[in-house]
């Protein structure tokens, strides 16, 4: 992925990333769920052979929708394929930023952190294994991460966008240590230091 790229879609809103997302591979051709009972995933949305994810429009408004126990609880609207959009490992990154840098939306569901939780606690400390030597053995996500190995750098240019969003929202303890952490809680001195260096 080309580092002009990413920076282009740091600066888009997240509407305007959603739409250029559409755009970049194409819209979905399935629903996430078979049925509003939200039990069985529709496996031909899996796009990760391309290294691709499938994020949900409508997580500005609700967590977790492709887990099932939260599904439910919402619109299956949100599983429609019209409100689907494929995205890469960083692109879901910024999609989840913009999710967190905007404000709420007027539908969002309450008292959830809408954006965030999925950066902190699944992303970013993947990402971070990833970028330290971690070698997956599952072919999804050797697929997945195949395709950004070269944007280390641009990794780091979002987690420094992501700083200054938390900081804006006085989530200033969500700090550069907090997020050079991987997969099982080790700091990786390697991300911390590209975060330390202007």
């Amino acid at each position: 992925m080309e580092s002009v790229e990413i920076q282009k879609q740091l600066k888009m809103t997240y509407n305007e990333l959603v739409s250029y997302l559409l755009e970049k591979y194409g819209a979905a051709k399935y629903d996430y769920y078979y049925t509003p009972s939200c039990k069985s995933k529709n496996p031909k949305i899996s796009r990760t052979s391309e290294g691709l994810f499938c994020h949900h429009i409508d997580e500005d408004k609700a967590i977790l929708l492709s887990h099932s126990d939260h599904a439910i609880k919402n619109s299956f609207e949100y599983q429609k394929a019209h409100r689907l959009v494929y995205c890469n490992i960083l692109e879901h990154l910024i999609l989840h930023i913009k999710i967190a840098e905007e404000p709420r939306h007027k539908d969002a569901d309450e008292g959830e952190m809408l954006g965030l939780g999925g950066v902190i606690d699944f992303m970013c400390p993947q990402i971070n294994d990833f970028y330290n030597g971690f070698v997956f053995k599952q072919q999804w996500l050797i697929n997945v991460y195949s395709v950004v190995a070269e944007n280390f750098n641009d990794y780091i240019d979002i987690l420094k966008y992501l700083l200054k969003v938390l900081e804006k929202q006085n989530l200033s303890f969500i700090d550069k240590k907090f997020l050079s952490v991987g997969w099982g809680g080790a700091f990786i001195e390697k991300i911390y230091s590209a975060l330390d260096s202007e």
